[in-house]
């Protein structure tokens, strides 16, 4: 029985933290709040993509500035001239494999 009374904790506090901001924030939010929360996903994005990009995987984890990184670059640059998901997605595809057959490295 406890871990059904765990369970509704856990949903509780979930809910809480959700719907708290929306209750309490009705109507228009500061600018300097929005300018902050406007700028998380930037944030984000950054931190879970930047590290498959310059770190080697394996059991030894090493700073790698190899073909993963080379083909962000080219899909950040995609992004950046395009502002299409589906160009940024070809153009990083396109880099690596083209890389790829280029240095021979499979």
């Amino acid at each position: 029985m406890s871990v059904w009374y765990a369970i509704l904790g856990m949903a509780a506090v979930t809910l809480a933290t959700r719907a708290a901001p929306l209750l309490l924030m009705r109507g228009e939010l500061p600018p300097r709040l929005r300018g902050w929360l406007d700028a998380v996903p930037v944030a984000v994005f950054t931190a879970l993509s930047l590290r498959p990009l310059v770190v080697s995987a394996g059991p030894d984890p090493q700073l790698s500035l190899g073909l993963p990184l080379a083909a962000g670059l080219a899909g950040a640059l995609a992004a950046w001239r395009t502002g299409s998901v589906v160009a940024t997605i070809a153009a990083g595809l396109a880099a690596f494999w083209l890389l790829r057959l280029a240095l021979g490295a499979g």
